[in-house]
């Protein structure tokens, strides 16, 4: 293992990635098999009076099982070549960076390892596979009856990993619930919440619901309505919504041309003042921290300006007869 390692490294910089991979897959593995060959030959030649015909053929069949688990063992280390593979296809897709449909197509490859290594264990051990693989199409019709939902989540999984609206890593909002996604699996998808507590999520109803992907925003809206008392007179409102206007103009925080501050209403208690604006940052901890620094900026320019901000309040007249 120490002579084959040194040479994996020497020869690593003259050879494709793929060889690479391989290589360091099977080199555990083989160096197991390679044991468990002296071992048989051993046990083969021994002079011992359980030696016989049988004992051989069992021993021939473990020796085949043990084969079989190793390289099985080496193909799903190498899983990670099929990213290689993808990188390499000719599609639209970023496929270099898209952790999601890597590790979505390793699961694949991986599964479809661990059936030809079951199949492969079962003929060894003298199993009638062709029997069996017969009683499981009989079956599989029913099985695929009683498991619409499942197929539905695994075809939804598919349609997510080529779509790719979000991918590992992303704070998406899916229908009532958002999130960090950690994980796409072939049924599901995993995303932790704001409180760190995890929410599994069928991708069938992912795909049935409206998705919004945060991490692909450029901007974060900054919006709301500021309401002012009605014993603000109409010179103190002008020179309020100009101070608010420069304070976001003047902000490092706001993407310029976007700011608007403007009169929209006559509320029951208040004047109300629209302020929008959109916040240079995708990040959600950083807007957080952006929009507390404006909303103290907007309590100093209030100050400043001798405007106090309005509450629901009722005015109670009484008739003097």
């Amino acid at each position: 293992r120490r002579i084959a390692g040194k040479l994996i490294e020497k020869f690593r910089p003259h050879q494709p990635q793929w060889i690479s991979i391989i290589l360091d897959s099977y080199l555990h593995p083989t160096t197991i098999l390679l044991r468990a060959v002296f071992i048989y030959a051993a046990l083969w030649v021994l002079p011992l009076e359980l030696n016989t015909p049988t004992y051989r053929s069992v021993l021939a069949r473990i020796m085949q099982v043990t084969a079989i688990c190793l390289i099985a063992w080496g193909a799903w280390m190498a899983a990670p070549v099929c990213r290689l593979l993808l990188r390499s296809a000719e599609n639209k897709l970023d496929i270099a960076t898209n952790r999601t449909m890597g590790r979505f197509f390793e699961n694949i490859f991986r599964a479809v390892v661990g059936v030809v290594a079951g199949i492969a264990v079962l003929d060894a051990l003298g199993i009638p596979v062709t029997g069996l693989l017969t009683g499981a199409g009989v079956a599989g019709i029913g099985i695929t009856l009683a498991a619409q939902s499942t197929m539905s989540n695994l075809i939804a999984g598919v349609a997510l990993v080529l779509e790719h609206p979000f991918g590992i890593g992303d704070y998406v909002i899916l229908g009532n619930y958002e999130g960090t996604v950690e994980d796409i699996s072939f049924r599901s998808t995993r995303i932790r919440s704001m409180d760190h507590s995890v929410v599994i999520i069928t991708n069938s109803q992912i795909c049935a619901s409206t998705v919004q992907n945060a991490a692909l925003r450029t901007m974060r809206p900054y919006k709301f309505t500021l309401g002012v008392t009605y014993g603000t007179t109409r010179a103190q409102l002008e020179k309020l919504m100009a101070d608010l206007q420069a304070m976001l103009d003047n902000s490092p925080y706001t993407n310029k041309g976007t700011n608007i501050v403007r009169l929209t209403s006559f509320g029951d208690s208040s004047i109300n003042i629209l302020i929008s604006a959109y916040l240079t940052t995708n990040v959600y901890a950083t807007f957080l921290q952006q929009q507390n620094d404006l909303n103290l900026n907007i309590m100093d320019v209030m100050q400043a300006d001798g405007v106090d901000f309005a509450f629901p309040s009722t005015s109670v007249y009484i008739e003097k007869n």
